[in-house]
């Protein structure tokens, strides 16, 4: 996803600076909404998968962190252990995700203006 936001980028950028008809500037704005549809609904997408990680690494390490205040360290638990560090490595990835999804989104909402703009003659 995030090569195809970057491509994206680079082409509106592009065309969006191009001396377009009234034609092409009406397709390339339709062009511009449907992208930044598909791109919206991945980022909330992307958010919800975000917010589910992050629960449930808070309650893994909840668990966790009572299992160990009541029995203390126990070999039995490292299953519980391990589970946790992955959910904590796993939201931060997604966390990063997220971020270069949500600024690269609102990066785009500047060609909104500029593609349905009409030249001046």
């Amino acid at each position: 996803m995030e090569k195809k936001i970057l491509e994206y980028e680079k082409f509106i950028e592009k065309e969006s600076k191009r001396d377009l008809s009234k034609d092409e500037r009406e397709r390339l704005a339709k062009i511009h909404a449907e992208m930044l549809k598909n791109f919206q609904k991945e980022r909330s997408i992307h958010l919800n998968v975000t917010l589910f990680f992050a629960l449930l690494a808070i309650v893994t390490i909840a668990i966790t962190a009572w299992e160990v205040s009541v029995n203390g360290w126990m070999l039995e638990m490292i299953p519980l252990y391990i589970l946790a560090l992955i959910l904590v490595i796993l939201t931060g990835f997604y966390v990063k995700h997220y971020y270069f999804l949500e600024n690269h989104i609102q990066g785009l909402y500047k060609y909104t203006i500029s593609v349905s703009r009409t030249p001046n003659p």
